[in-house]
C-alpha cells in the first residue's frame, strides 16, 4: 500500500512542478510579447484582453496610418502536465496573430499559406472554393496561394521580412480591409520580431 502512496505522492510532485514551470513560462512570453509590440508600435491607445489566465492574450492598439492593430497571442498551456502527450500530435507551437487594419481600401483578397509536412497548421479558409490554388516553392520551402487576382507576388517580399520557420499565413482581405500575418513559433527573438514587425508596418504604408 505504501507503493501507490509513495507512488502518488511522486506523480503529485511532478504535476505540480511542471505546473509551476509552465506557469511561469508563459507569463514570461506574455510580458516579453507586450513589451516587444508596444515598443514597435508606440501605441496611442491600447487594450488587453487575457485568455484562460496564463494561456495568453488578445491586444488592440491605436497606432498611427491604421484604423487599429489588433492582436491574438495564443500559448500552449504549459501548466498542464496532460497536455504534454498531445504535443505530438498537434504543432506544439505558439501562435502570434497579427491584423493591421488599413485606412485604405483593398481591391483584391489572396492567401500565402507555407504547406507543412503533417498539414497541422493549415489554416481554415472559408471561401477556398472561389479562389485559385497555386502551388510555388523558394528558400527550399512550399507555399500554398490562392488568389482571386495576381497581385499578391510582391507580397512575398513582405513574407521574407520574417523568420521563414515561424511564417504560417499571410492573407490579405478586402473584407474590412485588413493584412493578416500568423507565426507560429517554439522560442522566439523578440528583438528580431521587432524589426521584422517595423518593417511590415512600412511594407503595408507603402504598398497598399
Amino acid at each position: 500500500m505504501s507503493r501507490y502512496i509513495t507512488l502518488f505522492i511522486g506523480i503529485s510532485v511532478v504535476i505540480s512542478l511542471i505546473y509551476i514551470a509552465g506557469y511561469k513560462k508563459n507569463i514570461k512570453i506574455m510580458k516579453q510579447m507586450a513589451e516587444t509590440l508596444e515598443k514597435t508600435f508606440s501605441p496611442k491607445d491600447k487594450l488587453y484582453t487575457y485568455l484562460g489566465g496564463v494561456l495568453g492574450f488578445i491586444a488592440e492598439y491605436k497606432i498611427e496610418g491604421f484604423e487599429k492593430v489588433s492582436v491574438t497571442l495564443r500559448l500552449i498551456p504549459r501548466q498542464s502536465a496532460l497536455y504534454l502527450p498531445f504535443m505530438f500530435i498537434t504543432s506544439g507551437k505558439d501562435s502570434l496573430q497579427i491584423m493591421f487594419y488599413t485606412k485604405k481600401p483593398i481591391a483584391s483578397e489572396f492567401h500565402i499559406i507555407k504547406e507543412s509536412p503533417l498539414k497541422l497548421t493549415k489554416p481554415k479558409i472559408y471561401n477556398r472554393d472561389k479562389l485559385k490554388s497555386e502551388k510555388i516553392e523558394t528558400e527550399g520551402l512550399r507555399y500554398e496561394i490562392l488568389k482571386d487576382d495576381n497581385h499578391y507576388e510582391k507580397f512575398m517580399d513582405f513574407v521574407k521580412l520574417f523568420d521563414k520557420k515561424q511564417f504560417n499565413h499571410l492573407a490579405i482581405t478586402k473584407e474590412n480591409s485588413i493584412v493578416y500575418v500568423n507565426l507560429l513559433f517554439y522560442k522566439m527573438d523578440y528583438d528580431q520580431l521587432e524589426n521584422s514587425l517595423k518593417k511590415a508596418v512600412n511594407f503595408i504604408q507603402t504598398a497598399i
